[in-house]
């Protein structure tokens, strides 16, 4: 057995080079096969991790109300199926460029207490950094309405409000008020990774803008066209016993009209992991096909390595070589390609990690940047360290075998 390693050890000195040839094209290979395999998973569970991170809400509720009813919203907050409630009221507001009124318009919001981008539906941040919400007058905007008005972290975004008209409530296009903001981030809101229900943008019909205030005195009067809670639900509640509790909630509070509108995220959930799926299935397809060629092509390679090695099969069993101890060092030569390849495939897959993943999860990942994923890179380095060797152990004891000699 000691005649064998020392072989081993000999003959690693003599052909390192082409040993390291293989590696290095299986690590390469290998690691184009993990780095599909990894991008494939990060993409299939891109949207949902950026839901779990941003504290994504799954129900809107909207009272039918004039004004602000925040004692019906301190009270739904209570309700047992409310893990998380956030307020939002929603301002009728326009491009300054508009040339038509009803044109151009922008999805424009505040949240009474703050919550919304920052404690639920956390923005994802491009650029800058999340506003102040003490602080007036500072806006979280979108990619659509920063290319809109060419302005990033740091310019004004100058928008229109459109007040209502005080005898029929409707928006009154003739008057316009003027107000500036401080942009402090570009972002991207949960609900934008992908075009649902037409229209331009990265989600919305419209651009957006979250602002920490409006610059104008009772403007969640004079220029608000609703509001909402956007509530998180508890384990095991449905939208549907939410909805009969805050409608019965809201008969005891007659700012609410007793009337409440309940609309549910899971479809626009479902679409957009749906829009984002192909994506994945495809980057799967190719890491299974890549990988069956790359067996195929390097058991080619290492059956042809194992053939040469058997030439001095007899000499070594003249000497006194078992045939299990022939068959132990054309594995371990066999063993060190393929556990150097698996190092190899693994460091590369890390290091194109930030390449993945792809499509519109790409936009929604909320840890862009390299990756080491463990449930896929663990399971692959042990099939290219490992699969070659299992394949090849036959063809290694028949090539013992006949060497000839006793066992």
């Amino acid at each position: 057995m000691a005649t064998v390693w020392l072989e081993l050890r000999a003959d690693l000195r003599q052909r390192w080079r082409a040993l390291l040839s293989l590696a290095l094209l299986l690590g390469l290979i290998g690691g184009v096969v993990l780095t599909a395999a990894a991008g494939a998973r990060r993409t299939d569970t891109a949207y949902p991790r950026l839901l779990s991170w941003a504290n994504a809400t799954q129900v809107d509720l909207l009272p039918a109300a004039n004004g602000f009813p925040a004692d019906y919203y301190a009270a739904l907050a209570k309700l047992p199926q409310v893990a998380q409630l956030s307020t939002a009221v929603l301002y009728q507001v326009v491009l300054p460029t508009a040339r038509h009124a009803d044109n151009n318009q922008v999805t424009a919001m505040s949240s009474p207490d703050h919550g919304v981008g920052l404690a639920t539906d956390k923005v994802k941040v491009l650029q800058g950094r999340p506003y102040d919400p003490d602080t007036p007058g500072q806006a979280m905007i979108d990619p659509q309405l920063a290319a809109l008005e060419h302005v990033g972290p740091g310019g004004t975004l100058r928008l229109v409000g459109v007040p209502n008209d005080p005898k029929t409530g409707s928006p009154d296009f003739t008057k316009r008020v003027p107000m500036a903001f401080r942009v402090t981030a570009v972002v991207v809101f949960d609900n934008q990774i992908v075009p649902i229900g037409g229209g331009s943008g990265s989600g919305n019909i419209e651009p957006t803008a979250l602002v920490s205030s409006f610059p104008v005195s009772g403007a969640a009067g004079a220029m608000s066209y609703g509001n909402e809670a956007q509530i998180r639900l508890r384990p095991g509640a449905t939208v549907d016993s939410l909805s009969r509790a805050a409608t019965a909630l809201a008969k005891r509070y007659p700012d609410t009209s007793s009337q409440i509108l309940t609309i549910s995220q899971a479809a626009q959930v479902a679409a957009t992991q749906q829009a984002i799926r192909p994506e994945a299935i495809a980057l799967a397809a190719f890491a299974t096909l890549a990988g069956l060629i790359a067996l195929a092509v390097i058991g080619q390679l290492l059956s042809r390595q194992l053939a040469l090695d058997a030439a001095e099969f007899p000499v070594l069993r003249a000497i006194g070589a078992t045939r299990g101890s022939l068959v132990a060092l054309s594995l371990a030569r066999l063993a060190i390609v393929t556990l150097a390849g698996g190092v190899i495939a693994v460091a590369v897959a890390i290091a194109a990690s930030p390449l993945m993943p792809i499509g519109p999860a790409r936009l929604a990942e909320p840890h862009p940047g390299v990756e080491v994923n463990l449930a896929i890179l663990a399971p692959g380095f042990a099939a290219i360290a490992l699969l070659p060797l299992a394949l090849l152990a036959g063809a290694a004891w028949r090539a013992a075998r006949a060497a000839g000699g006793p066992l």
